[in-house]
């Protein structure tokens, strides 16, 4: 397997990762602000770093992730910018080649308005570990 395919493939399987453990990136998690738990959930997508990069540390692992993110907003704002002054979504195609990958990120990413604490219900307020959600298309 060339270098470069073997690349993509890990980093697709460590989004996959990332994407399962919510305490890292979902605020709506309620484990969100816990510690402890976010230094568990490091610790998960540590090791699978390691399989690519055996001396990874944590510290790496953030820098990944960041970047990753970084790379999606500008990614997500480049094909909102494009839409906003009138190409269709069917125009509007993503270059990133891990944008799908990271869509589930998009409700992070997306700007809402102020919303009453009121208007909350508890349901919003957990994180089912086994709960994936798919984002099918963006969301404007």
């Amino acid at each position: 397997m060339s270098d470069k395919k073997a690349e993509k493939e890990f980093i697709a399987e460590f989004i996959e990762v990332y994407r399962s453990l919510p305490a890292l990136w979902d605020v709506k998690c309620k484990d969100y602000t816990n510690r402890a738990k976010k230094g568990e959930q490091y610790e998960v997508l540590i090791e699978k770093y390691r399989e690519k990069y055996p001396d990874g540390d944590k510290q790496q692992v953030i820098n990944k992730v960041n970047s990753l993110r970084t790379n999606f907003r500008k990614e997500l704002k480049r094909i909102r910018d494009a839409e906003k002054s009138g190409a269709g979504a069917e125009d509007v195609e993503p270059t990133l080649w891990y944008f799908d990958e990271m869509k589930f990120l998009v409700t992070q990413e997306t700007p809402t308005a102020s919303i009453s604490t009121m208007d909350i219900s508890d349901n919003e307020d957990h994180c089912d570990e086994n709960e994936t959600s798919v984002v099918s298309g963006l969301i404007y």
